[in-house]
């Protein structure tokens, strides 16, 4: 066998178990408790899809694409401002589901902007309200 075809297979092997990981790491978030689909958008305009997951005073946004165990961007309760909320734009309706709905945020680290199915939106403000009041 050629050693062109045996770094070949080696490549695709190691493409293989890349997407075995990414797809099992996304598999286990999605079934732990708490864990929700949430697709992003911070100061770009386009979507990045991940899993959300609600940990104590902070949501933890895991992005798609990795096998890290750390959250790509951690939300503090205590800091999040809603500005806003709406329905799928005609932008967004390639990038979204029909049912989704739109949160705009900020906090100490800048706008950010949240994609969610309506019963994870109606968690996400339960969460929100209940922090503890701020002074």
């Amino acid at each position: 066998m050629p050693i062109a075809d045996t770094i070949g297979a080696i490549v695709v092997l190691l493409a293989v178990i890349w997407l075995a990981l990414i797809i099992a790491r996304q598999r286990h978030m999605v079934r732990s408790p708490g864990g929700i689909p949430v697709a992003v958008r911070g100061r770009g305009t386009r979507w990045r899809y991940g899993i959300a997951r609600y940990a104590g005073e902070e949501l933890q946004w895991f992005g798609v694409l990795g096998v890290g165990t750390r959250p790509s961007r951690s939300l503090q309760r205590n800091e999040l401002q809603v500005i806003g909320r709406h329905q799928v734009s005609a932008d967004d309706r390639a990038a979204l589901p029909a049912g989704a709905v739109i949160v705009e945020l900020r906090d100490s680290m800048g706008s950010i902007t949240l994609g969610l199915g309506e019963g994870a939106y109606t968690g996400f403000v339960s969460w929100l309200e209940a922090s503890a009041p701020r002074f």
